[in-house]
């Protein structure tokens, strides 16, 4: 019985989005028809949804076998200053989740990172992002609620995973807690960036503690007592015009208190780490293409018995436009391992590292909608010597509006 109220709501959740995704055309219609007339230049008002649904089975190993479905739902709005005859070079931006379905790895994995991006330890729906950006030519400025993982931390191939690992790197999560803005919680912040033809510079300092979903389901209440500050530069390479690498130095610093995962009972004050990305276009299609083999290397460092994670190491390609006929689809394939502290090791009996092999391929049909089955094999599930390796695979669907 709960099974099928649960399985109504999401279809109920999933008919709603539609019926507005459906409406959006019509009223595209008469905006364009105003145009025409005269009577409308540009609409200030820019409307866009997410809606993204995964089908889970764990085959074997980790805590048990069995399946479920996580999914999610973004709607956003933008309002652009400039088209609406107030002041240039401003953008208000409001984005709404609503967060759905099981949670499979801590059911069937047992792992200390998402198997995917879309799940959540607890269905929500609330405010996701609520921020301002002011434009000074190469440079901006925005404040308010942001997501650090829209900014910070990515990697431009890694980004075609699903498992989260992949995203935000482990020496920042699950070390940080929940203490970083990203998803399902995301918290105020300011956030600067330069953003000149090779080389970006940006920085930004978040709010560094959260209240719980219990207290806060709606993601509206804001905690300033620590900081979160986290700062990258990159180096863009270009040739012919189009790029074929970025390479980024990130650097984080939390002032906030850790527990000492060695010794429970103490407390470590503060946490940093530092990170480097890169993401090459190995072999390109044509000299003017920017698709083709494509590899990235992802390596993280966080020191301190603060931390589970002292050592990440990712790398791995991405092949765009494979199969000719298919020129928008991507095979995804990496590794990641993660080492834990030594000490940790030593006291707890715990594995030395936990690592993931990942392959999906993402299909594109039209330009709304993609399908991306995807298998995963994960050694040492949680650093747990009492779990065996786990096989894994997810299909992913993504509709883009």
């Amino acid at each position: 019985m709960k099974q099928m109220k649960k399985t109504k709501k999401i279809i109920s959740t999933y008919i709603s989005c539609l019926i507005l995704l459906l409406s959006s055309p019509f009223v595209h219609a008469q905006e364009t028809s105003d145009q025409e007339k005269g009577e409308i230049k540009e609409d200030p008002l820019t409307f866009n949804a997410v809606i993204q649904g995964g089908v889970f089975r764990n085959f074997s190993g980790g805590i048990k076998t069995g399946s479920d479905y996580m999914g999610r739902i973004h709607l956003t709005l933008s309002f652009d200053t400039e088209k609406a005859g107030l002041w240039k070079n401003g953008q208000f931006f409001v984005n709404g989740v609503n967060a759905h379905g099981g949670n499979p790895t801590a059911t069937y994995i047992g792992d200390f990172q998402p198997i995917s991006r879309n799940e959540v330890d607890v269905e929500r729906t609330g405010l996701f992002e609520l921020w301002y950006r002011h434009t000074f030519g190469k440079m901006s400025v925005l404040i308010g609620q942001h997501d650090m993982n829209s900014s910070f931390s990515t990697s431009k191939y890694g980004g075609n995973s699903i498992n989260s690992a992949f995203g935000m790197n482990p020496s920042i999560t699950p070390n940080a807690g929940p203490s970083f803005s990203i998803f399902p919680r995301t918290m105020p912040a300011v956030y600067l960036k330069y953003d000149a033809d090779k080389i970006t510079l940006q920085a930004a300092m978040y709010a560094g503690a959260s209240p719980d979903f219990n207290k806060d389901p709606y993601n509206l209440h804001w905690n300033l007592d620590s900081r979160y500050l986290v700062g990258e530069a990159h180096y863009k390479y270009v040739k012919n015009g189009v790029q074929r690498g970025l390479y980024k130095l990130g650097v984080i610093h939390h002032s906030g208190d850790f527990d000492n995962v060695i010794d429970a009972t103490q407390t470590v004050s503060g946490n940093f780490g530092a990170y480097v990305i890169a993401d090459h276009l190995l072999i390109p299609e044509n000299d003017n293409s920017d698709q083709g083999l494509g590899v990235f290397l992802e390596v993280g460092v966080a020191r301190g018995n603060q931390n589970m994670i002292d050592l990440f190491s990712g790398a791995g390609i991405l092949y765009k436009g494979l199969i000719p006929s298919r020129d928008n689809d991507a095979l995804f394939f990496g590794f990641l391992n993660s080492s834990i502290n030594d000490e940790l090791v030593a006291a707890n009996n715990t594995d030395k590292s936990r690592s993931v092999i990942e392959l999906n391929y993402a299909m594109k049909f039209g330009e709304h909608i993609t399908l991306q089955p995807d298998l995963q094999y994960i050694i040492n599930p949680g650093a747990n010597p009492t779990l065996d390796n786990a096989f894994l695979g997810v299909i992913r669907f993504s509709i883009n509006y």
